[in-house]
């Protein structure tokens, strides 16, 4: 025979972990981001002029590099954003890893100190300039929740242009160099 003293607290220790559990789960009700939202991104470059697409600096249509991904909290969405072949300068190897999840967004620059990518595409990069701007918009298939951001890099900030579009902006001082990565906490 079971007693009730030793059931009730039981039963309660296993209803208050459970419920403490939900807090920490990505998925809950609480996250920003949901996981398994379509995500397409898009990324432009303004220098000394009006904003235009990445692709466009090759030739290419403005859509041409665009990716898309699902949200994914145990894999990068973008593990190789940018990567293409035969372009007017050659293959672009990948410029960054952009791994999103629930509360932030993190990038991680790509190619090796050795990587051909350093002596062909990159002389567009280096220290950025007052008036270099290279944004990366992110569209969600549903309203991503984020209100505001912090960047652990100066030269980085989040703008959000409406409840499914939220653009990333790398500017004045930022040095695109191997190994370089920062993030961005959500809010």
């Amino acid at each position: 025979m079971i007693k009730i003293t030793t059931v009730v607290p039981v039963l309660m220790c296993t209803l208050m972990l459970t419920a403490c559990d939900s807090d920490n789960d990505a998925t809950s009700d609480n996250a920003l981001l949901t996981e398994g939202t379509v995500i397409t991104m898009r990324n432009t470059l303004e220098e000394g002029g009006p904003e235009g697409s990445f692709p466009g600096i090759f030739g290419a249509p403005d859509d041409a590099f665009d990716e898309t991904a699902t949200l994914s909290f145990t894999e990068a969405e973008f593990p190789t954003a940018l990567m293409q072949s035969d372009t007017a300068v050659g293959d672009i190897p990948g410029l960054y890893r952009i791994d999103i999840k629930a509360a932030q967004i993190a990038f991680t620059v790509l190619p090796a100190g050795n990587d051909a990518f350093w002596s062909g595409v990159a002389d567009v990069f280096g220290v950025f300039p007052a008036g270099k701007t290279d944004r990366y918009y992110f569209t969600f298939s549903q309203p991503h929740n984020i209100t505001g951001a912090t960047s652990n890099n100066s030269s980085v900030k989040l703008r959000i242009d409406s409840e499914t579009i939220a653009v990333v902006e790398i500017g004045e001082g930022y040095n695109l160099q191997p190994g370089v990565a920062w993030t961005i906490d959500l809010e």
